[in-house]
């Protein structure tokens, strides 16, 4: 017999609808749990859905596959980046695999920037795909296999709330899914789009230290029209000072207002950067107390 919290009971009962919800989508995993049946593909909880999508329809020894991970937020909530800003903590993942198969970490599209006055934080708001690579050995176990994933999140407005959700996905995808995986697969191909691509070996990133800001200069060889850094490392910008963006003949420039929290100067700024055009590059910007003050033209 399956025993539910007393706390669960309470809370299922009271008049708060977002309590009953939570509690409601607990006690159906408790009962799945307990019944031995397979986790859901797909979890609604509150203010968004969660659910594994894969890019093709059965297991291939010894080639990759994609799963992604697949928020559909309600309008005005987010969820967080890697690095989540001022306040706030990404997705986190936990995978359980059959032997033969592992999992990639999950590869972060580029974020935008959200305001939340005071703060700024890095996250995602709308529909959201996490690709996460999982790699197939050369032999695999006979018969049908289940990807299961344990997914925790911190989804914010004015307020936040954390959620967990256990997920899994059959393969070989039984009939009623397999019609799906085109339009996974595209979602998935659009994230993986997003993902931000290590900067070219012809480009030239530097920082440096000017009073209470960093600068970093970016030289793409072409002028950029804009941009957006995305700081990799937590506690080196001020997250939700807004960023001077200088446009200039060979590339971008961008003042940062350093971190309050900022402790050692750092040996390099790291990040990533948004382009006008839909382009995002990971950079590393090394910090020479010598670069010279005299601005590019």
């Amino acid at each position: 017999m399956l025993l539910i919290p007393r706390f669960l009971v309470v809370c299922m009962t009271s008049s708060c609808a977002v309590c009953r919800r939570v509690s409601a989508a607990i006690v159906i995993q408790l009962l799945a749990a307990a019944s031995g049946m397979a986790a859901p593909r797909q979890v609604s909880a509150p203010h968004l859905t969660v659910e594994l999508l894969a890019d093709q329809a059965t297991i291939v020894p010894g080639k990759d596959l994609w799963l992604g991970i697949r928020f559909a937020l309600e309008p005005g909530w987010h969820i967080y980046w890697q690095n989540p800003g001022d306040s706030g903590g990404p997705p986190t993942v936990g995978w359980k695999l059959p032997a033969g198969l592992a999992a990639g970490p999950i590869e972060w599209p580029a974020p935008e920037r959200i305001e939340v006055p005071p703060l700024v934080n890095y996250g995602y708001d709308g529909d959201v795909v996490l690709p996460v690579r999982i790699s197939a050995a050369n032999r695999q176990p006979a018969g049908d296999v289940r990807l299961a994933a344990t997914v925790k999140w911190l989804v914010c407005r004015d307020l936040c709330l954390s959620g967990r959700a256990d997920v899994e996905l059959p393969l070989p995808l039984p009939p009623e899914l397999t019609g799906a995986v085109p339009g996974w697969k595209k979602l998935l191909s659009q994230a993986l789009g997003k993902v931000p691509r290590a900067a070219p070996a012809s480009w030239k990133a530097e920082a440096r230290s000017e009073g209470d800001n960093f600068v970093v200069s970016v030289q793409t060889g072409r002028r950029e029209a804009g941009g957006v850094f995305f700081p990799l490392d937590e506690d080196q910008i001020d997250d939700s000072a807004p960023q001077k963006v200088e446009p200039f003949a060979e590339g971008v420039r961008f003042t940062l207002r350093k971190s309050n929290r900022l402790l050692t100067a750092p040996a390099a700024l790291r990040g990533v950067i948004s382009l006008p055009g839909a382009r995002a590059f990971v950079v590393s910007a090394p910090l020479d107390a010598k670069v010279s003050q005299r601005r590019t033209r």
